[in-house]
């Protein structure tokens, strides 16, 4: 039989509001034998792999991917960890993390060798900066704007998300994840535009009933 692991090793990746390469870094976390999560912007995220390792009763050992030292990514994943104790019953399970991926001296000599590897010579095509679906504002008559910040993340904008896709699919509405909007406190967050309304608060329920009202707004725009 085999023996219980020592630790459950989680890497933390902090993406952009355009997207990460998750395929990367669940790639990375298979070869070292790690699970991931996503600061903000996606899932899992820390919480859920806080819960998972919860359940499991095994110490956690948290990695900030981030090159160079990112100390947003850090400042934010140590207050994820702090939330997380505070939201859940279990306060017993020990939660360590690492410094970052510069702190090593492996990371300096990879770079130099990618650097005495010469690369190769770039031929992309500039086409992409000059294609016409990149001039068109796509049609919609309501812009909903979904926080992904690390806070509104946690809270479950993840679930809140998904019910307004869902409810809005067939709609003409333009939905868009945003970096954090700072009243974080009343997250998960979401802004509807042109009326410019905050929707606080919200879960996946009550997203059901903002969906709603947008479908009605947007009737009533058409009668």
């Amino acid at each position: 039989m085999s023996a219980e692991p020592e630790s459950q090793v989680v890497l933390v990746a902090r993406p952009t509001p355009s997207g990460v390469d998750e395929r990367s870094v669940r790639s990375l976390a298979e070869a070292v034998g790690a699970r991931w999560a996503m600061l903000d912007q996606g899932e899992p995220s820390v919480h859920d792999e806080l819960d998972h390792a919860a359940r499991s009763c095994v110490p956690v050992v948290l990695v900030p991917l981030a090159v160079p030292r990112d100390r947003y990514l850090e400042t934010w994943l140590a207050r994820a960890v702090a939330n997380w104790r505070e939201t859940r019953s279990n306060h017993e399970l020990e939660v360590r993390v690492t410094d970052g991926l510069d702190a090593t001296d492996g990371l300096a000599g990879a770079v130099r060798e990618l650097i005495a590897a010469g690369g190769r010579e770039s031929r992309a095509s500039p086409r992409a900066f000059r294609s016409p679906e990149w001039s068109e504002i796509p049609e919609h008559q309501v812009h909903v704007m979904v926080c992904r910040g690390p806070r509104c993340t946690a809270h479950g904008a993840g679930e809140v998300q998904r019910a307004l896709v869902l409810e809005l699919l067939d709609s003409p509405v333009l939905m868009s994840a945003s970096g954090c909007l700072t009243p974080c406190n009343l997250g998960p967050l979401v802004v509807t535009y042109p009326d410019g309304t905050w929707h606080a608060n919200l879960t996946a329920d009550n997203a059901r009933e903002v969906a709603q009202r947008i479908r009605e707004t947007i009737n009533d725009n058409t009668l």
